[in-house]
C-alpha cells in the first residue's frame, strides 16, 4: 500500500476548511433568501388589506379592522 493510504485513519477524517466554507456560503445563503421572503410577504399583506379595504369600503389607512363591528349612531 501507498503511504497515503496509511496515514488517512477513517474515524479521524474531518469535512476541512472546504466543508466549513461550504456550510457558510449555505447559511448566508438561506439567511438571504429568507429576509427577500419576508419582504416578499410584506407587501402580499399591505396589498390583501388593500384589496379587503376596497371590497368592504373603508380607506386603506383607516384604524378600523374589516371585521370589527360598525357602531351605531346613538339616536336622541
Amino acid at each position: 500500500m501507498s503511504g497515503v493510504a496509511i496515514s488517512l485513519n477513517p474515524n479521524q477524517v474531518s469535512p476541512g476548511l472546504l466543508g466549513f466554507i461550504i456550510v457558510c456560503i449555505l447559511g448566508v445563503a438561506v439567511w438571504l433568501l429568507c429576509r427577500n421572503m419576508g419582504k416578499h410577504l410584506t407587501k402580499l399583506d399591505a396589498e390583501y388589506r388593500d384589496e379587503q379595504a376596497k371590497a368592504t369600503g373603508q380607506d386603506a389607512d383607516s384604524e378600523e379592522s374589516a371585521d370589527a363591528p360598525a357602531v351605531p349612531a346613538q339616536q336622541k
